[in-house]
């Protein structure tokens, strides 16, 4: 097995809870209005509980690009990373674009096509495209991220993340007693913190044993569950701010799953057939995550498909759907030379 092979099960993983997270939210989102309290909160807590989906593919992001032994110019930064995601970004502004005029009904024209690119430039295209702005960001600082990873000791790396999760994670706790504290760092953002950990951890400057992330991941999970449980059946929205990316229940569910799945190399070890489907799921992520919505706008909003007529349970039927269907679209299209190199 190469050492690697658990990034991509990783973000194969990540990839199916993602589609299960923006199922479950569309449906509460179309038909939240009708549905029981329980109903409800069995869908949200499908959301919540799959949030640890994104920031696990931004540690895997800096498993792979924060190693020191990667070279990484600037000339494949932008030649490579930085392009292929502006790539994407126009091309599906205008592909979700031209799914709207047809969907709505609205009147064909080139202004209208066009209209496309410009969501796209001012982040009014489709919600789920922030992940590829936020890819952007982290690449172009990429090259500063990994001369603090080349030239950190462990202690300073833990300093980094330590100040990342009290100012992000820790502190903004307060306001759920109505108390806005003035502090903050300068760079309010989660993302560098996972980008970081998930380094911390594949370079075993943070070890984790399997049984430790198991546990790790089971305990988020149950606190999640438990917070969400209790907000939506009692109505305290003050707990919301325990309900996302920057959650602390969020960072013990990626910590433990990153580290449940770590393994080393084993290069007499063929990979099983579960293995070998995950590594296909891995290869054609990027593109399941920009055409999942399509599916799902088609069959919750267009198709008007209710998942609660039927019970909570279709929500995970749907999202398996979805996810098969998208699978096979892009492994169809990752055929063709130019849709490879960008999906």
């Amino acid at each position: 097995m190469k050492r690697t092979n658990y990034y991509s099960y990783l973000r194969a993983i990540a990839c199916m809870a993602i589609v299960l997270l923006h199922t479950a939210d569309a449906s509460v989102m179309l038909y939240g209005d009708a549905i029981s309290n329980v109903q409800k909160t069995v869908s949200m807590g499908m959301v919540y509980c799959m949030m640890w989906a994104v920031p696990t593919f931004v540690m895997v992001t800096g498993a792979l690009l924060l190693n020191t032994e990667k070279e990484i110019t600037y000339q494949k930064l932008y030649g490579k990373y930085i392009l292929r995601i502006v790539l994407a970004l126009a091309v599906f502004g205008l592909i979700f674009r031209c799914f709207d005029i047809v969907m709505n009904g609205e009147t064909w024209s080139v202004t209208s096509v066009l209209q496309g690119l410009w969501n796209v430039m001012t982040g009014k295209s489709w919600a789920h495209l922030w992940y590829l702005y936020l890819l952007i960001g982290i690449y172009l600082l990429l090259p500063f991220y990994r001369k603090i990873a080349a030239n950190s000791s462990t202690r300073e790396i833990w300093y980094l993340l330590g100040i990342y999760a009290l100012f992000i994670s820790i502190l903004p706790l307060t306001g759920m007693v109505n108390v806005d504290l003035a502090f903050y760092i300068h760079t309010s953002t989660i993302y560098p913190f996972y980008l970081f950990l998930g380094w911390t951890i594949s370079s075993g400057k943070l070890n984790i044993s399997r049984m430790g992330g198991a546990i790790l991941f089971v305990v988020g999970t149950l606190l999640l569950i438990t917070v969400v449980r209790y907000r939506y059946l009692n109505g305290v929205e003050e707990l919301a701010k325990l309900l996302n990316y920057s959650s602390v229940f969020v960072i013990l569910q990626c910590m433990g799953l990153f580290a449940l799945l770590k393994r080393e190399a084993d290069p007499e070890e063929k990979e099983s057939f579960g293995e070998k489907i995950l590594l296909s799921i891995d290869q054609c992520s990027f593109g399941i995550y920009l055409v999942h919505m399509i599916f799902i706008r088609l069959v919750l909003r267009y198709w008007e498909v209710n998942p609660y007529v039927s019970g909570t349970w279709m929500i995970l039927l749907i999202s398996i759907g979805i996810f098969v269907v998208s699978w096979i679209l892009i492994w169809i299209l990752k055929c063709i030379p130019p849709c490879n190199r960008m999906i």
